[in-house]
């Protein structure tokens, strides 16, 4: 049996000419960050009853996509080869004649699926140690407990998820790029597009080539990490400027104007970071 969980999530993945690359994740409901993609649960049990008690509690969790269904190991070994599930929630004692196979198929090929053993009293415990099983849930499913697995689990999934999403734009373009924290979602932006960085309380303004304009809810002190081996330097408490914009610099009031695009800004600096910027035209 298959169960398609929809929570209304969708994620857009676009590449513009400009070769900005965007990844946009929204959910219809309202939700506070982006989400890696969501969880899919393999219910190996012979109980129609514990079944159904598993699939309920699993189809009322927003971080769960797909629930399907098995009665032995011997149907499982396809459906995990096929499907290759995130979580397997195997019952112990299990009917079928691939339950070690199924496991050591799972240990060895699959090391992103977590194997849950789930079973009536604990005296099963130390079989599932010794098999590399490292998750136990008791019957019946307590909710509490199982949503902890699943939380643990997502947890590591948004890791790995965004660890490939990195290697994906990292391998895309030999220039360097970083990404960027929107209310949308990630912009993944070239450190030459963005001529300045300005703290507006705890968010930070960009201001970016062609006029653009970007907010990020990340603190300045970030992207003065994130920047500064890019010739970017943090000129005050509230301006990050890209160098290589810098058109003047007037040491009478320090100020430094930054020209893009025919555009000129005018930012206030301290006075040790004038004196920094003395190979800059001044006044």
């Amino acid at each position: 049996m298959r169960i398609v969980v929809d929570h209304n999530f969708f994620a857009i993945f676009t590449i513009h000419k400009s070769d900005i690359i965007t990844f946009i994740a929204t959910q219809q409901r309202m939700i506070s960050r982006m989400s890696a993609p969501k969880i899919s649960v393999l219910i190996i049990d012979n109980e129609q009853e514990q079944i159904n008690h598993a699939v309920g509690l699993l189809q009322k969790n927003l971080l769960i996509s797909e629930v399907e269904t098995v009665t032995n190991t011997d149907h499982a070994i396809l459906k995990i080869i096929n499907n290759d599930p995130d979580v397997i929630l195997l019952n112990y004692p299990s009917k079928g004649s691939t339950e070690k196979e199924l496991i050591e198929y799972v240990n060895t090929k699959l090391p992103e699926t977590t194997l849950v053993l789930v079973a009536e009293t604990k005296e099963y415990a130390a079989f599932a140690i010794q098999n590399g099983i490292f998750k136990y849930l008791l019957k019946p499913i307590k909710k509490e407990e199982l949503e902890k697995i699943i939380n643990i689990i997502h947890h590591t999934k948004q890791r790995h998820f965004q660890s490939r999403i990195d290697q994906i734009i990292g391998n895309s373009r030999e220039e360097a790029r970083f990404r960027l924290q929107t209310a949308k979602g990630y912009l993944m932006i070239n450190p030459d597009e963005l001529i300045f960085c300005k703290a507006d309380g705890t968010y930070t303004e960009l201001y970016m080539t062609g006029d653009r304009k970007e907010l990020s809810s990340q603190f300045l002190v970030r992207f003065e990490e994130m920047l500064e081996r890019y010739n970017f330097l943090r000129v005050s408490r509230s301006y990050l400027i890209n160098q290589r914009f810098i058109r003047r610099v007037y040491r009478n009031n320090n100020t430094i104007v930054l020209f893009a695009d025919g555009k000129e800004y005018e930012i206030k600096a301290g006075k040790a970071h004038i004196r920094k910027l003395s190979k800059f035209d001044t006044e």
